[in-house]
């Protein structure tokens, strides 16, 4: 895997990674895709039912779909973890954490984002022991138990859903009156089913338990309460993943959302951002504007390569 310029590095094998990667190989841009997990967060997706060509379909089918696409276009992807990039167009150096160094002539980061944790002193602790940031991961492991999930968005919601086929009980527990900005469809799928509990109004003050978590504090309405359960799946959001960027001094909004143009070109000359890490697609951070702007950037890279002959 050592050297050799490449014509296009994509850093990070999500839904924009590797869609860039297949017009990529469409352009006949000599490229290499990086990343830890083909399909990224994409695969920990319960159900996605809002991508145009599927009804219904779990996110690690749906990223197993766009990965073999792009790999029978030709796209090369490999498992690794980039921690570094210098240099500047057309000679990029990428160091990755086996020790390999890499170049490139162009870098497209889609590198996506970290999901929160709560900030809680035990959270450490308790990690893989009843405390999980990923429902369709862990779920299975808590059959006809009680668990709660902490978040009031679509991933929180889903994850409520997913979990209520498997535990007696979940418990959600959100800060507003109401869930906030969740689809309907979500919503009229959880009053459907019997054993999920509405939590408003409620914010986890601590995590409790010896070996193994064991319940929450909570605060509710200026009351605090302790809230037995077994397990507690975290789905507060996420950073956008932008280090990389601002190593080499570009351009990121207050979030830390990487600035892209309409081409998806950052403003370091010769490295392109898609995806959740941007600040592009009016902060619609779904499958589908991932998908697209990978192929934007791709497209922009292109004729920007074509430029320099």
């Amino acid at each position: 895997m050592e050297m050799g310029v490449k014509d296009l590095i994509i850093v990070g094998a999500g839904p924009a990674g590797l869609t860039a990667s297949i017009y990529a190989s469409r352009y006949k841009i000599e490229h290499q895709v990086i990343g830890l997990l083909p399909g990224g967060a994409m695969t920990e997706a319960y159900k996605i039912c809002n991508f145009p060509s599927e009804v219904s379909i779990s996110g690690w089918e749906l990223a197993q779909k766009i990965e073999n696409n792009a790999r029978q276009l030709g796209g090369e992807i490999v498992a690794g973890e980039v921690l570094k990039i210098s240099g500047h167009y057309p000679n990029f150096q990428v160091d990755l954490a086996d020790g390999h160094k890499l170049a490139s002539k162009t870098i497209l980061l889609a590198s996506g984002a970290k999901r929160r944790h709560l900030g809680l002193p035990n959270e450490d602790k308790f990690l893989g022991k009843g405390l999980a940031y990923c429902a369709t991961c862990d779920g299975p492991f808590f059959k006809d138990k009680i668990v709660g999930v902490v978040g009031g968005g679509n991933c929180a919601a889903t994850a409520v859903i997913f979990l209520s086929t498997i535990a007696a009980q979940v418990l959600w527990f959100y800060l507003g009156s109401e869930p906030n900005a969740v689809e309907p469809g979500w919503l009229e799928e959880i009053n459907k089913q019997g054993n999920i509990k509405l939590m408003a109004r409620s914010e986890i003050k601590a995590l409790l338990g010896d070996n193994h978590l064991s319940g929450v504090t909570i605060n509710r309405e200026n009351k605090t309460e302790n809230i037995n359960l077994e397990g507690l799946f975290v789905e507060i959001g996420s950073d956008p993943n932008s280090s990389l960027v601002k190593q080499l001094g570009g351009t990121v909004n207050e979030g830390g959302y990487i600035v892209v143009d309409g081409g998806q070109a950052t403003t370091i000359p010769g490295i392109w951002a898609a995806g959740d890490v941007t600040t592009s697609s009016n902060g619609l951070r779904q499958i589908i504007t991932a998908c697209s702007e990978g192929a934007i950037a791709a497209d922009s890279i292109f004729k920007f390569l074509q430029r320099q002959v």
